[in-house]
């Protein structure tokens, strides 16, 4: 889905009311591209690969991946603060 597509999407939704209602989910999509999807195979395939090791191997990184996990979230929730931020400054910025 292209860009416009999603924007043209969310405003059929009236995405101020769905936000207003907590029910906008945005994090929850994904990218539909082919390099998405590639690269997401060849994570799953290399994760398979490293958890046929031994069992305290194994554990040892599940707690990594849960760690780089919860990390990369908080990062991506500063990075949309950030850019919804920015974004409201970029427009009142045109409204002067």
């Amino acid at each position: 889905m292209e860009k416009r597509e999603i924007l043209d999407k969310n405003i059929e939704e009236d995405i101020i009311d769905q936000l207003y209602l907590n029910n906008l989910y945005l994090s929850e999509k994904v990218p539909n591209t082919k390099e998405y999807i590639k690269i997401t195979e060849k994570i799953k395939i290399a994760e398979e690969k490293l958890l046929k090791t031994d069992e305290k191997l194994k554990y040892n990184l599940k707690e990594y991946i849960e760690f780089i996990a919860e990390r990369d979230s908080i990062e991506m929730r500063f990075q949309f603060k950030l850019g919804f931020k920015t974004a409201i400054k970029l427009i009142i910025k045109g409204i002067n």
